[in-house]
């Protein structure tokens, strides 16, 4: 069984530089998503496991906050936790950490559900993956969850 933390490490590349000069937003929200691929292949559930069962887990709803600016060439990694979950739910935070300073430099929070591919319907996770998401959870122990966590969008009032 995977035990917390799960990394995926990375290098800002060339082609993912915007207009700005930083990486670009984009590029962001497709490294989140593949660090939960990444996740869902070290619990067993990967390509072939899908195809097999017949079985998927889609996005529902992803929140990313951009904290700091990624230049060309920064090391960096996202760590995968989970903050809740149930029989076919996944709620994921990530932090995205550049890889020397330990700066948090950008969060996503993001909602899975488990997916039957015949029926095109939501679908409890199957135990054994359910097991490892459990696993996991409970391997994390006690996290200070930071504010990013249920943000709400918004402009301030006063």
């Amino acid at each position: 069984m995977l035990d917390y933390p799960f990394y995926d490490t990375y290098r800002v590349e060339n082609d993912w530089i915007d207009h700005n000069g930083h990486m670009n937003d984009a590029v962001y929200a497709r490294l989140f998503s593949s660090a939960i691929n990444h996740f869902h292949d070290a619990i067993g559930l990967t390509t072939a496991e899908r195809d097999r069962r017949d079985y998927t887990v889609f996005t529902l709803e992803t929140h990313i906050t951009y904290l700091k600016e990624l230049k060309r060439d920064t090391p960096f990694y996202i760590k995968v936790q989970i903050y809740d979950y149930d029989v076919k739910r996944t709620h994921f935070f990530l932090e995205l950490l550049h890889q020397e300073t330990e700066t948090v430099m950008a969060t996503a929070e993001t909602m899975m559900m488990g997916m039957d591919r015949k029926t095109e319907r939501p679908a409890v996770f199957p135990d054994d993956i359910f097991h490892a998401i459990q696993h996991y959870a409970d391997s994390q122990g006690t996290i200070q969850w930071p504010k990013q966590l249920g943000h709400r969008i918004g402009i301030p009032r006063t």
